[in-house]
């Protein structure tokens, strides 16, 4: 698998296009009064719409953290790590009544990925594998950023078919990305056969005889439902993973007379019914019809971007000791932290790099840090960063300090004192 054949070739051209009519939309509606209040309408109203879900599932759903089904947050924890996500995002299980999906979301400010009820039971049905790659799927939404570019893009869901392209690339890309980052490309693609046959019977499916669909199925109808959809029909994903693997694979192509019949029609009469039905007092309602799915697929919010990132902070995140020196020479405050509350030495243990931490603790740094979301030596505990761990610990940091949970470093390892914490930090 070559890792820059991850990008779907088509995401960044549609991704431009997207952005270029969402910046003419922008502009007009600037230069009206009337075009400001409809925007702003249609803001909100998605924005409430999506926040009420979202605190819903926060009020109602199953938290996967330290003390909840552990051994999948860890590979929750393990994924993150692998795929460079500084914060590692909030999990949820949701009762799905059979609904197979998963989707990214933010949540005011916070990361967020909320797993249907049938997806998170393959963890306790010998389906470890299927679930790591649904979860990095959902990972890599957050870490290409995909769920606040798609607010940025809102505005180009005027155009018949353009979001919806843009998202069906993303979906490419993030199955690959998954499939790359879990060396495991099978069970990516049993992991998409589940969701169209469901948990029980995906492993029977013969492969080959479902990508042959892409052609024995195509036709205007069928071709139609897919480019309205944000994403791809099964069989083309399942192929597309296939390519990537092996770009000598046998590869099936829709029957282009057969969808070329119909195809015509059903795009100029979708077209007519498209722009009648987004008239003037009916727009608000076109655009939170369309929008919607895609909402629950990857997840609508506010774009948050994390401020107050230093000099010193940068160069700790980066591993730079020499960075992190001139940082220190020119004054930096070792003690200022971001907006999610998080200082030099919090940088440099979620990048895992014990010289630097040592350098930031010669300089005075303080080894019971914290910030939103744990403390220093929990996030070593956690990320298995034992080395930094030891040297958090040697220079007196407290294994019994609580997280934003209440859990401890002692507590996470299961250790019953702080001297049998400390020889199990050792024996690693």
């Amino acid at each position: 698998m070559n890792p820059s054949a991850i990008q779907s070739s088509r995401e960044n051209v549609y991704f431009v296009f997207s952005l270029i009519v969402s910046i003419l939309i922008y502009v007009a509606a600037a230069v009206s009064i009337f075009g400001i209040a409809i925007a702003l309408g249609v803001f909100v109203l998605l924005l409430f719409v999506n926040a009420m879900m979202l605190g819903s599932i926060r009020g109602n759903g199953i938290r996967i953290h330290e003390r909840q089904f552990p051994d999948v947050y860890a590979r929750v924890l393990a994924l993150s790590k692998e795929m460079g996500i500084k914060k590692v995002p909030d999990v949820f299980v949701i009762q799905s009544e059979g609904a197979l999906n998963a989707f990214a979301t933010r949540f005011f400010g916070r990361d967020m990925v909320v797993l249907y009820s049938e997806v998170f039971e393959l963890a306790r049905e010998e389906g470890q594998e299927e679930l790591d790659f649904i979860l990095a799927h959902e990972l890599a939404h957050i870490k290409r950023r995909h769920v606040w570019k798609n607010l940025l893009l809102l505005p180009a869901a005027f155009v018949p078919f353009l979001s919806q392209a843009y998202s069906r690339s993303c979906e490419y890309t993030c199955d690959r990305h998954a499939a790359y980052v879990i060396q495991n490309p099978a069970a990516a693609k049993r992991a998409l056969t589940l969701l169209g046959i469901g948990k029980k019977m995906y492993r029977e499916v013969n492969e080959d005889a479902y990508l042959e669909q892409i052609q024995t199925e195509s036709n205007g109808i069928v071709w139609y439902s897919e480019v309205m959809s944000t994403h791809p029909n099964l069989p083309k994903r399942i192929q597309a993973i296939g390519q990537f693997v092996d770009s000598g694979v046998r590869l099936y192509k829709p029957d282009q007379s057969k969808i070329a019949l119909g195809a015509v029609a059903l795009f100029v009469t979708g077209t007519i019914v498209y722009f009648f039905s987004i008239g003037l007092f009916a727009g608000a309602g076109v655009v939170y019809s369309q929008l919607l799915p895609n909402a629950f697929s990857e997840g609508w919010s506010e774009d948050y971007v994390i401020e107050g990132e230093t000099a010193l902070m940068t160069a700790a995140m980066d591993g730079d000791p020499i960075g992190v020196e001139q940082a220190l020479a020119d004054g930096e405050d070792l003690y200022a932290v971001d907006s999610e509350g998080s200082d030099a030495l919090m940088y440099a243990v979620y990048s895992g790099n014990p010289d630097v931490i040592q350098l930031l603790i010669d300089a005075g740094a303080d080894v019971n840090t914290s910030d939103d979301y744990s403390s220093a030596l929990m996030i070593a505990v956690m990320y298995e960063d034992y080395a930094s761990a030891r040297l958090l610990v040697e220079n007196g940091a407290d294994p019994h300090l609580m997280d934003a949970d209440g859990m401890t470093p002692m507590e996470y390892v299961g250790a019953a004192s702080a001297e049998e914490f400390e020889e199990m930090l050792k024996a690693n």
